[in-house]
């Protein structure tokens, strides 16, 4: 009796221990959270902030935008690439779609690229884990943009994978968070020094893909000779983008 209990606890203990093994190595597909299908699309409300009064106010403008997976063309590689139509309306008009921007995803390897305003990006690497790091930036050639240097450097990481998060009071299962930058310089709330923000994360729900975004930059002037009041630089803008439905 006692040898077959010493022989059920080992077999126990391997059990456990091939369990803990499979939970710690297992990973995600990018494709799982960046599904690549023409004529899908993803409807977001738009919160936009920009700044008004040569500079010296700040205001939310909201609208609902469009992203729809528009066709498979190629990209100044010649790699296959996902075309992205990107279309406008006003919050309070349910009809008039108006074109906004375009954009291009290429799944190279184990990472993601989007490259938008001329800007390339890369949104994901694998593996999918907690502990993946890499510089999304990277291809942004900030020392001779001077007006882009805020981008410079940014170590995107991973966060709360396969965990659950709300978007728009709507509950999805797994999704992964892409932290892209989370930093400040200076009091905020003190204008009467110079700041800066720049905060940046981006939200991926399974199957579906972006369902949340946020992005603020934003850099104050104190008062000075030309300005009696100080003023928010002219690249200042942010974004918010807040999955509303789908037709994945």
């Amino acid at each position: 009796m006692k040898t077959r209990l010493i022989l059920l606890g080992i077999v126990v203990m391997f059990i456990v221990s091939c369990t803990k093994e499979t939970e710690t190595i297992r990973t995600e597909n990018m494709l799982e959270y960046y599904p690549m299908v023409i004529g899908k699309y993803i409807t977001y409300k738009l919160d936009s902030t920009v700044y008004i009064n040569l500079g010296t106010v700040k205001a939310v403008h909201s609208y609902l935008v469009q992203d729809k997976i528009d066709s498979l063309i190629s990209d100044n590689m010649g790699r296959p690439s996902y075309k992205i139509r990107r279309t406008i309306r006003n919050n309070n008009d349910t009809t008039k779609w108006s074109d906004l921007t375009s954009y291009l995803v290429t799944i190279d390897k184990n990472k993601i690229e989007v490259v938008q305003d001329n800007l390339r990006f890369v949104k994901m690497v694998e593996p999918i884990t907690n502990t993946t790091s890499w510089n999304g930036n990277s291809f942004i050639s900030t020392s001779s943009l001077p007006n882009l240097e805020y981008l410079n450097n940014w170590k995107y990481s991973y966060d709360q994978v396969r965990r659950p998060f709300t978007a728009n009071n709507i509950s999805y299962t797994e999704t992964i968070s892409v932290n892209q930058q989370n930093d400040t310089l200076g009091i905020p709330k003190d204008k009467s020094q110079y700041f800066e923000i720049n905060y940046s994360k981006e939200v991926f729900a399974k199957s579906i893909g972006l369902i949340f975004k946020e992005f603020h930059h934003e850099a104050w002037q104190p008062a000075n000779v030309n300005s009696p009041t100080g003023y928010y630089e002219a690249n200042s803008y942010g974004i918010k983008l807040t999955m509303i439905n789908n037709n994945f």
